[in-house]
């Protein structure tokens, strides 16, 4: 018997295709394992090269990483705080594979939905600690009309959109594991670290588990 499982995962790309590389994160107590990779058949690891782009390093908030480690296949990072934490990872800006324009991209990873804090560039903060209503906040401001893809414990998914005032109601209907995906483009030129780019792509996910809701159904193998 075995169990249908979501674990926080999010593309990344110019128009954010699918199969594309992702990032996700695991929690235990104070360890928070980073991975990334394709869920569930791949994590990049210390063989190659890519998982060295992902530092684990920039955690929020401020002072709560005691420690990174890396692992084979993963970051592991040591925290001391209880509650959420949010982790960042801002990659170089370089020219995208199907377009001419130079892209920065913004890996945005949250674990958790018990406090009503803004931890991430872009963000979904709870109304209220383990809340199904959200803010989705972009760089301090509410972000209206943006899909929400939202992933259960038994691979069931829906996607729910920001009014407005950025306030999105997402479903439970199971016990366990969810995870809330987000992307957004933004268009504003820029440049970090004295290299430009013409265009930030944010991607950012919620983990977040509720012990309300029906039981998820088992698989006999």
């Amino acid at each position: 018997m075995r169990k249908v499982s979501a674990i926080l995962a999010v593309c990344v790309g110019l128009a954010l295709p699918a199969m594309a590389h992702q990032l996700w994160l695991e929690r235990d107590g104070d360890v928070v394992k980073e991975y990334f990779g394709h869920w569930p058949n791949f994590k990049e690891n210390s063989d190659g090269k890519r998982l060295e782009a992902i530092k684990g390093t920039d955690v929020s908030p401020k002072g709560v990483l005691s420690k990174t480690e890396r692992a084979f296949d993963h970051n592991v990072l040591h925290v001391n705080k209880a509650g959420d934490i949010g982790v960042i990872e801002a990659m170089e800006p370089r020219k995208g594979k199907l377009v001419e324009f130079i892209v920065r991209t913004l890996f945005l990873a949250r674990h958790g939905r018990s406090e009503s804090i803004t931890l991430l560039a872009l963000d979904l903060v709870p109304t209220a600690p383990n809340a199904n209503t959200f803010t989705l906040m972009l760089e301090g401001k509410p972000l209206p009309a943006t899909p929400v893809k939202v992933i259960s414990p038994t691979s069931w998914s829906k996607t729910f959109r920001s009014d407005l005032d950025g306030k999105v109601t997402i479903e439970t209907p199971w016990k366990g594991d969810y995870v809330a995906e987000v992307s957004y483009t933004d268009k504003t030129k820029g440049e970090v670290d004295g290299k430009p780019y013409e265009q930030t792509n944010y991607i950012m996910t919620l983990f977040f588990t509720t012990n309300e809701g029906a039981e998820v159904p088992t698989i006999s193998q």
